[in-house]
């Protein structure tokens, strides 16, 4: 890094102030090498400048990163109810065919509008948004099997042949939720080897 030597006057007044700099005599002789230009007054200003379009476009990043509320990013916070909330509705897939081969049911399934988490009572029917669980039948079964984890619904050891789950959300004291539940029949195939 070239270094100089300078004695700086400064003058001001209430209007402007000015600053002036004489190079040393080593500082001229380093500055007039043979493959060095001498340093001009527009340095200064080009690097004010950069540093200046640095700075805006660091403000204008940051303004809008700013500009989307945690609301617009996160949703709405779950502690305050939310008015007109959309029903809750369930989507279930099909058994995965080549788990279904091997005699293993894998029922995948999402929510909308309803977390799945293990919370119970009639304090939770007020929570917002609303919060509620899993009910399945396996075939003809007359009480449900409740699940909390949101996972996949697996079953093995059903014997072969036709089966039906039906599966169906309910609220936090165990009520089925209206229009929320899905039948899926499949039939688990006999082992390789052996006939009907």
């Amino acid at each position: 890094m070239l270094s100089t030597s300078r004695s700086a006057k400064v003058t001001a007044n209430t209007n402007r102030s000015e600053v002036t700099s004489k190079p040393t005599r080593a500082a001229k002789e380093r500055l007039t090498a043979p493959d060095l230009e001498p340093a001009t007054r527009e340095a200064p200003r080009a690097i004010v400048m950069r540093a200046a379009l640095s700075g805006i476009a660091v403000a204008l990043l940051a303004l809008s990163a700013s500009a989307q509320s945690a609301k617009d990013v996160k949703g709405a916070t779950p502690l305050v109810a939310i008015q007109n909330e959309a029903s809750p509705k369930l989507i279930v897939d099909p058994p995965i065919p080549e788990q279904l081969a091997l005699g293993r049911v894998f029922i995948q399934y999402r929510t909308e509008n309803l977390r799945i988490l293990p919370v119970f009572g009639k304090a939770a029917l007020d929570v917002s948004p609303r919060v509620g669980h899993l009910h399945y039948y396996v075939d003809d079964q007359s009480w449900p099997i409740v699940d909390t984890s949101g996972e996949t619904v697996v079953l093995v050891g059903l014997a072969p042949g036709p089966h039906k789950v039906r599966l169906e959300l309910a609220d936090s004291i165990h009520r089925p939720i209206p229009g929320a539940s899905k039948l899926v029949e499949f039939t688990i195939p006999a082992p390789q080897g052996q006939h009907n």
